[in-house]
């Protein structure tokens, strides 16, 4: 009978030892689910933290530039916000909060136009770095004149564009052109009355631009604007002031700086500036369509001199050497005019598309050669061979169902278009191969689209409406 019990009072022991080890087994790993989870909560939030720090100095880099490019110098840099901006630490290279240390490294680029900003956030969590970055490529957009291609790449999808915000210029107005320099916007218009404003001021910042400031410049409006440091320039249909300058150094403050009055009574229709000189195009009913003037005074500009074309001077294009424009006189399109000499612009020829063209727009695409795309009222688009500009000649040329009245590009094989076509006033074209252009998406508007613009991988569009500044972005 002792045996007996022994041998199961043994076996009892052994099995509550068994079933012991079992549940600390089964209670150590319930703990290792536990914690082990819970570090997988706090490690997913410390990403999100780490993520979220990253893109606020994204942000920051971004409204840098915009407010000055010079700001953005090489190296290492920590972040500090400052009267209501972001700055650049003058006393550290990075900068801390919480678990997170945050730095901005600012790298050059073959083009001195382009930097690299590369935004790293690290952190330590059970003795392990972690890292997460962004890099970033910035343009320096007032570098590239505004008939020329913008260096930055299209992101999101632009074959369905959309419109994300717009902006009223008021009751009685009607928009002509834009111009953009972010965060602020230009709108120039033109009104029933001499009694409302002629340039508009929006400030973008945030997912609605806001009108913040506009100017009169008396009775006749703006068509075309141009800008160019701290002043725009504008050609008006008033017969007193056919070109206008206009102080912009404060786009909360814009002032009228000067004025200059042409002979007759022809409007002023394009413009464009470069160096200490302006160029202004009139009607044909002018004896001379061209004007040269020097603008090194903004307050008291005048005639260097003056060229008659025979036909409507809608548009500009210039180079830092070459300043092309065109012309409604049918047989003479493109004129070339060199400007090594800004004070002594010089005709060199003209160049003839072949038919009855009357031409409107004009933009400069520098991609394996020089090519110069035009936009006439017989609802084409014409690509031009030009890096030899005593050899021109017509690469593509295609039609669509508006006319193009204003063009802009960017850098790569997109470029847009603001046409008066009652069904897509913003048509984008592939312009990859500039010897067979081809439509790559368009978009609807309320009204015909006069003036186009780019930047920070949006559209600015000015159309011939009181709600007159439409952005397009790319579609989901």
């Amino acid at each position: 009978m002792n045996l007996k019990f022994n041998k199961k009072s043994g076996q009892s022991i052994i099995e509550l030892l068994v079933a012991l080890g079992i549940f600390v087994v089964a209670v150590s790993a319930a703990f290792q689910v536990f914690f082990g989870g819970q570090k997988i909560v706090i490690d997913s939030r410390n990403v999100n933290l780490a993520t979220d720090y990253g893109w606020q100095a994204v942000e920051a880099v971004r409204n840098i530039r915009a407010r000055n490019w010079s700001e953005l110098t090489p190296g290492s840099h920590g972040l500090v916000f400052q009267n209501g901006e972001w700055l650049f630490s003058s006393s550290s290279v990075s900068n801390s909060e919480d678990i997170f240390t945050r730095t901005v490294e600012i790298g050059v680029t073959a083009d001195e136009n382009v930097r690299i900003a590369t935004t790293t956030v690290t952190w330590q969590t059970d003795n392990q770095i972690k890292t997460f970055v962004i890099v970033e490529e910035l343009t320096n957009w007032e570098a590239y004149t505004q008939s020329s291609c913008r260096a930055q790449e299209l992101t999101g999808n632009w074959l369905a564009p959309r419109i994300i915000a717009s902006g009223s210029i008021g009751s009685g107005n009607t928009g002509t052109d834009v111009i953009v320099k972010l965060p602020y916007i230009y709108v120039s218009s033109i009104s029933g009355t001499s009694a409302n404003p002629d340039l508009f001021v929006f400030e973008y910042t945030t997912s609605s631009p806001s009108l913040v400031e506009s100017i009169n410049i008396g009775s006749g409006g703006i068509n075309q604007i141009f800008l160019k440091g701290n002043y725009i320039y504008a050609s008006s249909p008033n017969d007193n002031k056919e070109l206008v300058i206009i102080n912009v150094t404060n786009p909360l403050d814009i002032t009228e700086a000067g004025s200059l009055n042409l002979t007759g009574t022809s409007d002023g229709l394009g413009v464009i500036a470069f160096s200490n000189t302006a160029a202004i195009g009139r009607t044909d009913s002018a004896a001379n369509e061209l004007v040269f003037i020097n603008v090194t005074n903004p307050a008291s500009p005048t005639i260097i001199s003056s060229q008659a074309t025979n036909g409507d001077v809608n548009d500009f294009a210039a180079t830092s050497n070459d300043l092309f424009l065109v012309s409604e006189e049918s047989d003479e399109d493109v004129w070339h005019f060199n400007i090594t000499n800004p004070a002594n612009p010089t005709f060199v020829s003209y160049y003839d598309i072949t038919g009855t063209t009357e031409d409107l727009s004009i933009f400069i695409h520098e991609k394996n050669g020089r090519t110069l795309l035009v936009g006439n009222e017989q609802s084409e688009i014409v690509s031009i061979g030009a890096t030899n500009t005593a050899a021109m000649y017509v690469r593509d040329r295609t039609t669509f169902s508006g006319w193009v009245n204003d063009i802009t590009c960017v850098a790569g094989d997109i470029a847009f278009l603001a046409t008066d076509d009652d069904a897509k006033e913003l048509i984008a074209i592939n312009f990859f191969d500039p010897d067979n252009l081809s439509e790559y998406s368009s978009l609807s508007l309320s009204a015909d689209a006069l003036g186009i613009d780019f930047a920070d991988n949006k559209v600015f569009i000015a159309i011939e409406s009181s709600n007159a500044l439409q952005i397009i972005g790319p579609g989901p």
